[in-house]
């Protein structure tokens, strides 16, 4: 199986002319022997759905896991779906720092992103409240919840190598606990999704909420400025390259906008269009 586009109107398949799954779909996540993913009330593990939220409950993004899955939710509640078992995260639900999560606009804060990493430790993004790192040992907080973090990403085969699309641009870290922050090279710190491939971050970037001037953006995992990626892509997106927007994988990287989905075969250098026709993307795995 190859590229997984979720969109308004349900998942597709890369090159397939059916829809797997008739629905809205939040996001779309790959998984070891097949693809988790969320609508808003339920979880799907592939083309069956397995679970219903809870009342009250809106999902909004799923990371698979070798025993199951963790779903992330609206009001930033984190839930586990293990043995077909849904349960609320107890630890969770107490996560240090919570009283102060909160949204630009007043409303209650949600998970906007989850990434597993090859360590096994979990990075969950609230939005706004940081990135909370979870293991064996507990929660912990990360990055500063100000710097307003819009998705999380772990490196496939680097424990404790995380990257993170924020308001204040990239922020990196190496061992899992402290971040540094890299703007040098973007036009706008404004970053809404972000991938790791090999030694290469890609991220989108804009001016602000609205989008102006979005624009995928590559640069070394070890350092060094930022440059935009301009062949085969639009010179600037409509609106922002949004979170979940941004795949990497054995087929290339991928970037979705709108109605279209682009592909890269050499790290984000050079770009080709491999879908321009398709209802309104929400995320691509």
């Amino acid at each position: 199986m190859g590229l997984l586009i979720a969109t308004v109107e349900g998942i597709v398949e890369l090159g397939a002319a059916h829809h797997i799954a008739d629905t809205r779909m939040q996001h779309v996540a790959r998984s070891r022997d097949g693809w988790w993913a969320v609508d808003a009330s339920g979880v799907w593990r592939g083309p069956t759905r397995v679970a219903t939220a809870p009342p009250g409950v809106r999902f909004t993004c799923v990371q698979p896991v070798p025993d199951g899955a963790w779903i992330g939710a609206d009001s930033a509640r984190l839930f586990r779906l293990r043995q077909g078992e849904m349960t609320e995260d107890e630890f969770f639900a107490e996560a240090p720092g919570r009283a102060t999560w909160h949204t630009p606009w007043g409303g209650p804060p949600d998970v906007r992103s989850l990434s597993f990493g090859p360590d096994g430790v979990l990075y969950i993004n609230v939005h706004v409240g940081g990135i909370l790192r979870y293991d064996n040992t507990g929660l912990a907080a990360t990055v500063d919840i100000e710097s307003d973090v819009h998705q999380v990403a772990t490196h496939p085969d680097v424990g404790g190598m995380v990257v993170a699309a924020t308001a204040r641009g990239l922020a990196q870290s190496s061992n899992g606990h402290d971040f540094d922050f890299r703007a040098d090279g973007l036009a706008g710190r404004y970053c809404r999704a972000v991938a790791v491939l090999d030694d290469t971050v890609i991220i989108s970037s804009s001016s602000g909420p609205r989008g102006e001037g979005s624009r995928l953006y590559r640069a070394p995992v070890g350092g060094g400025p930022f440059q935009p990626c301009t062949v085969g892509l639009p010179e600037v997106f409509d609106g922002n390259l949004d979170t979940h927007c941004l795949a990497a994988g054995p087929d290339g990287l991928f970037a979705a906008n709108g109605g279209a989905v682009w592909r890269s075969w050499d790290q984000g250098e050079t770009w080709e269009v491999v879908a321009d026709d398709l209802p309104q993307v929400t995320a691509i795995t």
